[in-house]
């Protein structure tokens, strides 16, 4: 139970170091942080935050949390513009978030990438042993449902069976229903793969910038919020900021983007060293065997 409050309130620390102050305690057993919110216990997915005074729900998590079930800590992250805000080259929201929970995480997401960006990373990636994945790839939807799905699933079944989670994206116009189907659909045929409902917990107040599509900063902290939550604790420690090969945003217009460009506290590409956040391990750890190969080609 101790080593249990002491991961997460690490991980609270963690988030706290990026997008604000620690204000105290709240009720509920909430912490507040300034100009983020209150942030639940991080196992606790389908939780709320509290931003700029205003309660907002984190996304819920249809499935099981990837730490739950992964074999190790190694987890991929692929995505477009929207996860690309997050990553090292604009602050490192998203490792802020899960690497004080024992998570090794690469982020490879790029502006104005369709689906077959991520299979065009685990063609490249796939082999150096992950563990785990995040996948949110949807938001520049290509028009063919067809075309989508054929994707997606190839994505997926060259993960399995590393437990791997796809977001749903905004409903900013009527044909993005269709990729979140899809979604669902690809996920009822993969017992390996959860979704966490982004679609849903974006719309709320102040959360997306006026194109209705890409986080306002408030919207960054809930996303990556919802995604530790989901994740859970990573089986083993210590986690990291692993480097990242795919950051090109020239696709899209330099206004979709986070107004601050900041370093990131990553591993260069390349080099062995970590660069590691410790938190204390469990004392028992239950996972189910994981995979570092594949038998489906991306």
């Amino acid at each position: 139970m101790f080593l249990s409050r002491v991961r997460t309130l690490v991980a609270v620390v963690g988030v706290a170091a990026l997008l604000g102050a620690c204000t105290g305690s709240g009720r509920s057993g909430l912490t507040e942080l300034q100009f983020v919110g209150r942030i639940p216990g991080i196992n606790s997915a389908g939780g709320s935050v509290v931003v700029d005074g205003v309660r907002a729900n984190l996304s819920s998590l249809e499935g099981t949390s990837l730490g739950s079930v992964a074999a190790g800590n190694r987890l991929l992250v692929i995505g477009d513009s929207i996860l690309a805000g997050t990553a090292s080259r604009y602050g490192g929201a998203l490792c802020s978030a899960v690497v004080p929970l024992g998570w090794r995480v690469a982020v490879e997401a790029e502006a104005g990438q369709l689906v077959g960006f991520g299979r065009t990373v685990l063609r490249d990636r796939i082999y150096e042993g992950w563990d785990a994945a995040v996948v949110f790839l949807g938001t520049n939807y290509g028009g063919s449902k067809e075309n989508y799905e054929r994707d997606l699933a190839r994505i997926v079944e060259s993960l399995a069976p590393r437990p791997t989670l796809l977001l749903t994206a905004t409903l900013f116009r009527d044909s993005m229903q269709q990729v979140n189907e899809v979604i669902r659909v690809v996920a009822s045929r993969n017992s390996h793969v959860s979704v966490l409902d982004w679609g849903t917990a974006s719309v709320q107040p102040g959360l997306l910038n006026k194109d209705r599509v890409h986080p306002t900063n408030a919207g960054r902290a809930v996303l990556v919020s919802s995604i530790a939550s989901a994740l859970g604790t990573a089986p083993e420690t210590p986690g990291a900021c692993l480097p990242a090969k795919y950051t090109d945003d020239s696709l899209v217009e330099d206004d979709v983007m986070p107004a601050t460009t900041l370093p990131g506290d990553t591993i260069p590409y390349g080099t062995t060293a970590p660069v590691a956040t410790t938190v204390p391990a469990s004392s028992t750890t239950s996972t189910v065997a994981g995979a570092t190969t594949t038998s489906v080609r991306p």
